[in-house]
């Protein structure tokens, strides 16, 4: 049994050995790996890092800029709101002390105009029935060709 004792712990010294090289192994290319993450890691910091700066800061101007706007837009609406409203005072102001004092005048006038019109009328009518201007009638006779 001596022999087969010796195989065995001989087994397991070279299996220790193929491990250790293994854990070696292992732990060299675990420190390559994390130098290669390192040099990623800065240079992430060093080209995309600012790049996320600039857009974080454009980003903020926008939101300024909108919201300088939006401000902007609200004042403009405002002046234009008190201006409709002076100008409706104003109309109605005129309307109050222009207009209404020359209502009656308006009525007047359009009085006088009836009565123009109604004398140009009378006039016309009774011209038709000068000798200079005799009114002719037509007879029904010669309408008949109008009716079906």
């Amino acid at each position: 049994m001596n022999s087969l004792g010796v195989v065995f712990l001989g087994l397991i010294a070279i299996s220790s050995l193929v491990q250790a090289a293994f854990l070696i192994r292992l732990a060299i290319e675990g420190r390559r790996f994390s130098s290669r993450l390192d040099a990623i890691q800065d240079r992430f910091e060093k080209e995309v890092r600012p790049a996320f700066d600039n857009l974080n800061r454009i980003t903020r101007n926008l939101a300024e800029v909108s919201d300088t706007a939006v401000l902007q837009a609200r004042r403009v609406d405002g002046l234009l709101a008190d201006t409709v409203e002076k100008i409706e005072e104003t109309t109605g102001t005129l309307q109050r002390l222009v207009l209404r004092p020359l209502g009656p005048l308006v009525d007047v006038a359009a009085f006088f105009k009836g009565i123009r019109r109604g004398l140009t009328v009378y006039r016309q009518l009774s011209g038709m029935d000068s000798p200079e201007r005799p009114f002719v009638r037509r007879s029904s006779e010669e309408d008949e060709h109008l009716f079906i």
